[in-house]
């Protein structure tokens, strides 16, 4: 069953509240920091899919960049447009509500140079349709950055960070996870799915990173302990393009180019 439209601003506390978490922080930092590898400091035209109350759209409106938002969720819209006008960059940021997989009244402003799906793929009701509608928004040259929970990960999740040992049992090999936030299954992705569609569709593989390596499966309270923080952001970043660590990360980071 489709996710609805506003089942997202019904959680808007919860995801606000994720995100100001250390690891949530930790993941903007670094899928951040793996983007910037790819992209030229010349300002872009963005297009972030689904990205919800706006963090990486205001992130990068904050640059200089032209953003455009998309999200189906009048609520996070709207939490998104008083944020932007909170920080001075409503002037670079269009807003603009839509369904899950669909892509209204952008064709006049395509191409993108960079295109952002972060934390949403999974809600989609056909992610490689969603994949091959953006790949078509991007411009030659244009990047394209898919984030999102990594499947192989539920393991160690269930192992090292709750300790329950019949829970990582039964998640082994599973490509489905039941989602509290929308009350129902959602698919789980690996990179693999993403970097096999990247040729199909007019792209090359450029980046495919882990992110957070091992915070995820760390005990959390020292992770609000900044010295202990800090150490630990240096070990991420070192890890994120490191082969092996990224096959086993918490989320699957892939960056595409449009040939």
């Amino acid at each position: 069953m489709p996710v609805e439209a506003d089942e997202f601003g019904g959680v808007l506390q919860l995801w606000k509240d994720e995100n100001h978490k250390p690891w949530g922080r930790l993941r903007y930092e670094t899928s951040r920091l793996n983007i910037a590898r790819h992209t030229k400091k010349e300002t872009l035209r963005v297009l972030d899919f689904g990205g919800g109350d706006g963090v990486d759209a205001i992130y990068y409106a904050k640059l200089g960049h032209l953003v455009t938002l998309m999200d189906c969720s009048p609520t996070m819209l709207a939490e998104a447009g008083r944020s932007a006008e909170e920080e001075g960059v409503s002037d670079r940021l269009v807003l603009c509500q839509t369904e899950q997989d669909s892509f209204p009244d952008l064709a006049v402003q395509q191409p993108f140079d960079l295109i952002l799906c972060h934390m949403m793929i999974e809600f989609v009701p056909d992610a490689q349709i969603l994949f091959k509608e953006m790949c078509k928004l991007l411009a030659k040259g244009g990047v394209i950055s898919i984030l999102d929970t990594n499947r192989y990960s539920d393991v160690y999740m269930s192992a090292f960070q709750t300790n329950k040992i019949p829970d990582a049992i039964k998640a082994v090999g599973r490509k489905e996870y039941f989602h509290p936030w929308v009350n129902r299954l959602t698919p789980r992705f690996a990179a693999d799915d993403f970097i096999n569609q990247l040729d199909i569709n007019g792209c090359s593989l450029i980046g495919h990173y882990g992110v957070l390596n091992i915070c995820a499966y760390l005990p959390n309270e020292p992770k609000f302990i900044p010295q202990y923080y800090r150490q630990l952001q240096a070990l991420e970043f070192q890890l994120t393009d490191k082969y092996p660590y990224p096959l086993l990360a918490r989320f699957f980071q892939v960056i595409g180019r449009k040939n």
